[in-house]
């Protein structure tokens, strides 16, 4: 079993390239930059085998934020119910998709999600699907595309083919997107 923590940074207005300066480069840590959602937002996504290690290292990355130029963090752990694609370069543009789950939904989301996920696979790659493992129950899953169009085509493909999206509506409370555009050292670009 896999894990991942994200750590999703508000910067102050003006200070992106400072965040992303100060922690791009750093091996396996996926660095992306909110371009459509909410603005001066910095994603960071990092893996680990454990949720023990990933537990063990937070600290390093969290040392690592410029503490100055931050208005708020949001530091969550997630289990991944989906493979994950390896670190490299998969896309222009990256897709973060996160639903708040109603209480006690998780084992039937996670089971409609992964049922669904083989022929959603066949139209792209997924980064990958998980839930947290903190705080309110939540299912996220990040896709990658070349593009804002290759993202367009192949999301009305998979609706109109009815390969997606999972039948999970009805267990949800929140449904949150956001297009993020990954840094140039980024771990996933």
């Amino acid at each position: 079993m896999s894990y991942a923590e994200t750590i999703i940074l508000d910067v102050r207005i003006g200070q992106v390239p400072v965040v992303v300066s100060a922690l791009t480069g750093r091996d396996g840590l996926g660095v992306w930059v909110s371009d459509i959602g909410v603005l001066n937002r910095v994603v960071l996504f990092r893996t680990a085998d454990t949720y023990a290690a990933l537990l063990e290292e937070r600290p390093e990355f969290l040392a690592a934020i410029p503490k100055d130029v931050i208005q708020s963090v949001d530091v969550t752990s997630w289990r991944l119910i989906s493979p994950l694609l390896p670190a490299g370069a998969h896309g222009g543009v990256y897709e973060w998709r996160c639903y708040e789950l109603k209480l006690g939904q998780v084992g039937d989301v996670e089971e409609a999600f992964v049922a669904s996920l083989p022929p959603r696979l066949e139209l792209s790659g997924l980064i990958c699907g998980m839930v947290s493992l903190e705080g309110k129950p939540r299912l996220a899953h990040i896709w990658p595309y070349a593009d804002m169009n290759a993202r367009m085509e192949i999301r009305a493909q998979a609706v109109a083919s009815g390969v997606w999206p999972p039948k999970i509506g009805s267990n949800l409370s929140i449904m949150e997107n956001a297009i993020l555009l990954p840094a140039q050292r980024s771990a996933w670009r």
